[in-house]
């Protein structure tokens, strides 16, 4: 180890990143945070009558049901934003865009909420694709954590 010099050890984050990073998946696990985020933090009433459809850049895209709760969310975009990035952690949204569309929303107020679906905006993950995207790193040590990392990630986001 003569002449060289030893550098500080890599966070684990850091590696993760980077190899999220590398495999161009930074964008979909963006998306599954805020997702994640917005069924955490936002009131049901809300949920009912708008869902998000795309997250791009800091830019969040809710589809509203109708103009009065388009008003009603161009009103409430700075605290849904405060309150995502508050649940986050850190400020990941940085502008709201509405537009209208169709909402599923619940059968009657009283019942309880359907099992979850996945959404419209978050990009589907098959089998070919997992392998595809674990492709360059086939002979790695890192493949297998980095695979556990991507199937618990899709899980949680489904």
């Amino acid at each position: 180890m003569e002449g060289k010099k030893q550098g500080a050890p890599s966070r684990c984050s850091e590696i993760l990143t980077a190899t999220l990073s590398g495999l161009g998946l930074v964008r979909t696990v963006r998306h599954l945070v805020v997702l994640n985020a917005w069924d955490r933090a936002v009131p049901p009433r809300v949920r009912e009558r708008a869902t998000v459809e795309d997250f791009r850049e800091g830019i969040l895209t809710l589809c509203a049901a109708d103009p009065v709760w388009m008003h009603e969310l161009h009103m409430l975009r700075h605290k849904l934003k405060t309150m995502l990035n508050a649940e986050i952690g850190e400020p990941l949204v940085g502008e709201i865009l509405l537009r209208l569309g169709r909402v599923a929303r619940l059968a009657d107020a009283g019942s309880s909420p359907p099992l979850r679906k996945r959404r419209s905006g978050v990009p589907e993950f098959p089998e070919s694709k997992i392998e595809e995207v674990l492709a360059p790193l086939k002979d790695l040590p890192c493949r297998d954590a980095v695979e556990r990392l991507l199937r618990r990630q899709i899980v949680r986001s489904i």
